[in-house]
């Protein structure tokens, strides 16, 4: 990642060069933009929701009543469940949709002209992110559900640009690029109920001893699942501060006044969230409070409008 900001950095260096060279003669000018972008695995959860779960300590209790810890027993990644399908030709069902994909809005101000020279511009952008598609998962066994989780994400970054823009003044049509600071706030939630003690009756005695296939009591397939399971389970993960971003681009006249635009925005904004749980079962599967990391940016590819005032 700084690898990645010491080039983009380096990279802005150059072609502010570059642009004091090919400053317009026209003067500075100003605008309002209006943009729709997408975001791909919101929270970079893609690997936790696919094929990690959620790595997070429970407390866990020995025949003594002393605390012992473990781990989470509330989140199924989806390649397990794709694999019992398989391996169970149906019976197990499941019902998979990936990573989050991400819808984001944005708004923003832009002025040209910096130190004297059209070339530099600042900006200030307000963007808002939400999921769109994604996130959810679903597991049955004989029809019957068991397993029901869906992920969501939010996000608000104001994120401030200085940078250069590189005009062909013939048609109008300019490249960019520009770095700068950003405010987040924003995080991920994940919801959904376990039906242990139905999973564990569906399936009684036909794992190893005459224990059960799937869910509590060493599960032969899924191993101890939570019992009591979480059911209705919502735990929020939130993070705020400030992080870096930057932002590669293209603009073209396309009216009088206006212009259509097209960027890719790299935002690097992350904080630890904490969760409290709100369901026994919630508590006994994951924990009381529940500590993860919140990656609130990431890259958003954007197309817009620019009307000049």
């Amino acid at each position: 990642m700084f690898n990645s900001l010491r080039l983009g950095i380096m990279g802005l260096l150059f072609v502010a060069m570059a642009g004091s060279l090919s400053a317009q003669s026209s003067g500075p000018r100003q605008y309002i933009m209006f943009g729709l972008g997408m975001q791909f695995d919101l929270a970079q959860l893609g690997g936790t929701i696919t094929k990690d779960g959620l790595d997070s300590g429970r407390p866990v209790t020995n025949a003594a009543g002393a605390p012992t810890g473990g781990q989470q027993t509330a989140i199924y990644a989806e390649n397990t469940l794709i694999s019992l399908k398989r391996t169970t030709g149906g019976a197990i069902g499941a019902k998979t949709s990936g990573a989050m994909t991400g819808g984001n809005i944005n708004i923003g101000y832009e002025r040209e002209g910096i130190f004297g020279i059209n070339s530099l511009f600042w900006r200030i952008n307000g963007n808002y992110t939400t999921k769109i598609m994604g996130g959810e998962t679903s597991s049955t066994v004989m029809g019957y559900k068991w397993l029901d989780q869906e992920w969501n994400y939010t996000a608000v970054t104001i994120p401030t640009y200085i940078g250069v823009k590189l005009y062909n003044a013939a048609n109008d049509t300019a490249i960019y690029v520009g770095g700068g600071v950003n405010y987040f706030k924003g995080g991920w939630s994940v919801a959904g109920t376990i039906n242990s003690p139905g999973l564990e009756m569906l399936t009684a005695g036909l794992g190893s001893n005459g224990g059960p296939l799937l869910g509590a009591g060493g599960g032969a397939l899924l191993g101890d699942a939570p019992n009591p399971g979480p059911a209705k389970e919502n735990s929020k993960f939130g993070a705020s501060g400030f992080g870096f971003n930057w932002i590669v681009g293209a603009q073209t006249k396309v009216a009088e006044k206006g212009h259509l635009f097209f960027e890719l925005e790299t935002i690097l904004s992350a904080g630890m969230g904490v969760a409290g749980t709100t369901s026994v079962g919630g508590a006994q599967a994951l924990a009381p409070w529940v500590a993860y990391p919140v990656v609130v940016g990431g890259q958003t590819y954007r197309v817009g409008y620019k009307l000049e005032i």
